[in-house]
């Protein structure tokens, strides 16, 4: 049985002083995928390139202080692929993709459509992608998929606290959201909403504005996806809002890999 954690951390630095390495401590995932890292190598804490135990991976935007992943994992992984076939969406460091043994997992980082909708096209450009490297994977490859991390989308409007409100904003636009549905109809399964179909607030984001956390006024815009195959290797899913440190919260997934 395997703990996998996905958390937009909102920068490195940052989390560092917020607890973060008492929750890995604590929580001992077997890999952790962080997103927003916000950080080039040569400015993350020492602390985490030399976890001890972990096999850390690292890959940043070519922009300083901005998006970036990073995949610290127990195993070392058979293969790394930093990125997807356009640079556009390389030069971001959103998505970094470990190949285990039992296993491939892609950690990503979905663009924000932005206020005024102008990064929209972008985004679901790279929304695409990811469909297509998914179904590359699944055909070259006899192993579960998982799809991790921040997709800056809520899928239905249980997924979000003010649906009605938030019809016009980027992160629940029905074109964004057209897309989760036509990924999972290509096969990929959010594991949370497969396990707790009708359970209401749960989010995973919440603004710092209007203590929005306290009062659980969120979005529940951070998933695992799987294959649907491999739905029944999962035992747990479940999300961790008490965990502090960034404006998103933990998703923890328990899985027999």
């Amino acid at each position: 049985m395997k703990k996998i954690v996905s958390w937009n951390i909102n920068g490195i630095r940052a989390v560092m002083g917020k607890g973060f390495l008492d929750f890995v401590k604590k929580s001992k995932p077997d890999v952790l995928c962080l997103q927003e890292i916000k950080a080039h190598k040569e400015v993350i804490p020492e602390e985490v390139l030399n976890l001890k135990g972990y096999h850390v991976h690292e890959f940043p935007a070519e922009r300083k202080g901005y998006s970036g992943t990073l995949t610290l994992s127990k195993e070392e992984p058979t293969e790394i692929e930093k990125g997807l076939s356009k640079n556009i969406f390389s030069s971001e460091g959103r998505t970094l993709i470990t190949h285990f043994k039992n296993y491939i997992l892609l950690n990503c980082y979905f663009p924000n459509g932005s206020r005024d909708h102008s990064r929209v096209p972008y985004k679901m450009d790279y929304c695409a992608a990811i469909s297509r490297k998914v179904k590359a994977l699944r055909k070259k490859y006899n192993k579960p998929v998982i799809v991790c991390g921040d997709y800056n989308t809520a899928h239905h409007p249980i997924d979000l606290k003010n649906p009605k409100s938030n019809k016009n904003t980027t992160g629940f636009l029905e074109i964004e959201r057209e897309w989760l549905d036509k990924f999972h109809k290509e096969g990929n399964t959010d594991i949370f909403r497969n396990l707790n179909p009708e359970k209401p607030d749960v989010y995973s984001w919440w603004s710092y504005r209007g203590d929005c956390r306290a009062r659980n006024i969120g979005w529940r815009i951070d998933y695992f996806f799987i294959n649907n195959e491999d739905l029944k290797k999962v035992k747990d899913c479940q999300y961790l809002p008490k965990v502090m440190g960034s404006d998103h919260c933990p998703v923890e997934l328990t899985i027999n890999l």
